[in-house]
């Protein structure tokens, strides 16, 4: 290299990133993939499934200086109820399939096939056995008035306890009613500041950038419901609970309202922080209506960019993902306290996206009904997004790979003026994770995240050739397969359905019958649950009683005796029996 040149190797992870909840080897009751696992163990990543838990706002930390695709914009009428979407069916591999099915086969299946929205009233009746759930309920017979009270449902998001407190009505606007725990001590002025705030601005902005919210929804009523309680948490500021758009019959923890929650001990209803807290929990609701099972690290994200669009603070979660951009941006941890950097990610991508495409863009990727780096590339492609550079149409490890250079670079005069935010000048800039001052070196081992980042600056003197090599796979799930080369996989998603079915015909058998089957799984703890049922007529289903299973429900999201947390303790192959 030259001598006065510094080069920086940019090591980015454009791997398949593929992530499982359940891996099952037979089992009575499909739509679960037949996945084949490669000869010996390709570094496998983290497995992570945060499905069905209230989507949260953590508490700000500053720092010192988380098929075929199918047409473009999905527009739901504001009048319809959830219930009345379709889900569509997915197309199954047969086992007379395994024998054919290679790494690239496996690939296109995952990439292409669309999981199934889980819809809590149909699981409700289906397998609880509940009847005449209504989808919502009739509007109040008169409007609230302030000074009202009622009562609530509140979730502290470290326990996972669920309690109720009554509140009184202490703010009304067209389409807010601001309720208060009747413990929290406030500010009277900041609350009708920050009411009139979301009326004014965030209600409009969010609505029509984003879209509609589920209007007049489950309880028959345009206003929203914002409550100001105590409990929700040490780590978070707000949360939305999607739990709340079904009536209790489906979900006994639902308050029945489009309602979200602020935390009294963790906010200022002054601070411009939780004004963003108010944008940010209102696009979950929106993206709930939308696009109910989006990816979380998506969903975080466009969350992150309504408090930006509304002007609020975003709360340095960016900053976070910069100092340490070696993370996955298309995950989301179990852990709470590890999505903080995770938020950054999510944000400073869709805002560079936006700053690139435009509203028009934006709003079609929010809208789109595939799911994560899918639905961007989905996205790119409605949009005819031609890279100039190459003529050729850019998908969503094109845009990945000028993100991060974006992210290191920040300077609108380089190439065509791509690697810039035009649109967040304050956006941080990313510096190197490593320094390399002496060449040539011997080989060196690196890793870096799928679709994370390590930035190499090489300072060597004189002119010198960089060898790289870099694995081409990487596994599905933390484990291979119990024995050979195959196992059923359920597919991971939040908001979802997944099944897996299997006829047989035992007409010739007498006496009791033993199902035999070796199980792994990694499921949100308190909230994600797989059953193993049995049917002898195929309509009515019967859930049975695991070795491993658990029947207890904190959260109110099982429906009876199932599988959650990890498989064994420890997240590994166990033998299970009924």
């Amino acid at each position: 290299m030259n001598n006065s040149t510094s080069i920086v190797a940019i090591v980015i992870g454009l791997f398949v990133t593929i992530l499982c909840c359940l891996c099952l080897c037979l089992v009575v009751a499909g739509v679960f993939y037949i996945v084949s696992f490669p000869s010996g163990t390709i570094g496998p990543i983290p497995v992570t499934l945060d499905v069905g838990n209230p989507t949260q706002t953590p508490v700000v930390i500053r720092p010192t200086p988380q098929k075929t695709p199918t047409p473009f914009v999905r527009e739901p009428d504001p009048q319809d109820t959830p219930a009345n979407e379709e889900t569509p069916t997915a197309v199954e591999p047969t086992l007379e399939d395994v024998a054919t099915v290679s790494l690239t086969d496996t690939l296109a299946i995952l990439e292409n096939e669309i999981v199934p929205i889980n819809d809590v009233r149909e699981l409700a009746l289906r397998l609880e056995g509940k009847e005449d759930i209504p989808v919502s309920l009739d509007p109040p017979a008169v409007p609230y008035s302030v000074g009202d009270q009622e009562t609530f449902w509140v979730s502290n998001t470290d326990t996972n306890d669920n309690f109720q407190v009554t509140a009184v009505l202490r703010y009304v606007t067209p389409h807010l009613y601001f309720w208060v725990d009747e413990d929290v001590r406030y500010d009277q002025r900041e609350l009708s500041s920050l009411a009139e705030a979301f009326e004014r601005d965030i209600y409009p902005t969010n609505r029509e950038f984003f879209g509609s919210e589920w209007t007049p929804g489950v309880d028959g009523d345009e206003h929203l419901y914002i409550l100001l309680a105590n409990g929700l948490g040490f780590s978070v500021a707000g949360y939305f609970s999607s739990a709340d758009e079904y009536t209790p019959q489906a979900h006994e923890y639902s308050n029945a309202h489009e309602m979200f929650m602020l935390s009294a001990e963790n906010t200022d209803l002054g601070d411009d922080f939780t004004y963003g807290v108010l944008a940010h929990e209102f696009q979950h609701m929106i993206h709930w209506y939308r696009d109910r099972n989006e990816t979380s690290w998506l969903n975080e994200g466009f969350s992150e960019v309504a408090a930006f669009i509304n002007g609020f603070d975003v709360g340095g979660f960016d900053s976070l993902f910069i100092s340490d951009p070696d993370l996955q941006l298309n995950d989301w941890p179990n852990d709470q306290s590890a999505t903080r950097p995770h938020y950054g990610a999510g944000f400073m991508f869709l805002t560079y996206f936006l700053d690139r495409f435009g509203d028009d863009a934006t709003k079609a990727l929010v809208a789109d009904a595939e799911n994560g780096m899918v639905s961007v590339s989905q996205a790119l492609e409605d949009i005819n997004a031609v890279d100039p550079q190459t003529g050729e149409l850019m998908n969503a490890d094109d845009f990945f790979a000028d993100w991060v250079i974006t992210n290191y670079l920040k300077d609108g005069t380089v190439g065509d003026g791509r690697f810039t935010y035009n649109n967040y000048a304050a956006a941080p800039q990313a510096g190197e994770t490593e320094r390399i001052r002496t060449c040539p070196f011997s080989e060196q081992t690196r890793d870096v995240s799928q679709y994370g980042t390590d930035y190499i600056l090489i300072t060597c003197r004189g002119e010198y050739t960089l060898h790289f090599e870099g694995s081409t796979q990487v596994g599905v799930v933390p484990a291979d397969a119990y024995s050979g080369s195959y196992a059923y996989w359920s597919n991971k998603g939040d908001e979802s359905d997944m099944t897996l079915t299997r006829e047989f015909d035992f007409s010739d058998q007498t006496g009791s019958l033993t199902l035999s089957y070796w199980t792994w799984y990694d499921l949100e703890e308190d909230y994600d649950y797989v059953y193993v049922e049995a049917s002898l007529d195929g309509d009515n289903w019967q859930i049975l009683t695991t070795p491993s299973g658990t029947a207890e429900d904190p959260s109110g999201n099982s429906y009876g005796w199932g599988y959650n947390g990890l498989s064994g303790r420890t997240g590994k192959w166990i033998q299970e029996e009924v």
